[in-house]
């Protein structure tokens, strides 16, 4: 949920990403992609500081990040400071910097790497 507590995103079993007005009860977007597939029913999706975009891992190792409305910003495969460290299963967990735009995420190939905008 956003901090508000007025908002909540949901990993849904149609490998989709729900984000939910609590006070309406309504879905107000729908996140996907083709490539997009959920690792597990547990997923963890993530805001960001300011509300405008989330991210979610995939189960082929890349994180999908969306704006509010829906739209495909960006898929991280690797790792920011060109490393060459990446997920190489799937990612179950993402998480952002509640102070800047870091975004940590873990996988079930027992790595957890942290990304920062370039």
């Amino acid at each position: 949920y956003f901090s508000d507590c007025n908002y909540l995103i949901c990993s849904v079993r149609d490998d989709t990403i729900k984000l939910l007005d609590l006070r309406k009860n309504q879905v107000i977007s729908t996140f996907s992609n083709e490539h997009f597939k959920l690792s597990c029913d547990w997923a963890r999706a993530s805001f960001n500081m300011n509300a405008t975009k989330i991210a979610c891992g995939s189960s082929d190792g890349v994180i999908y990040i969306w704006n509010v409305m829906g739209n495909l910003e960006s898929e991280l495969k690797g790792h920011a400071y060109g490393s060459g460290l990446f997920h190489s299963s799937a990612v179950n967990a993402v998480s952002w910097s509640p102070i800047g735009n870091a975004l940590a995420s873990v996988g079930k190939g027992k790595k957890c790497l942290v990304y920062t905008e370039s």
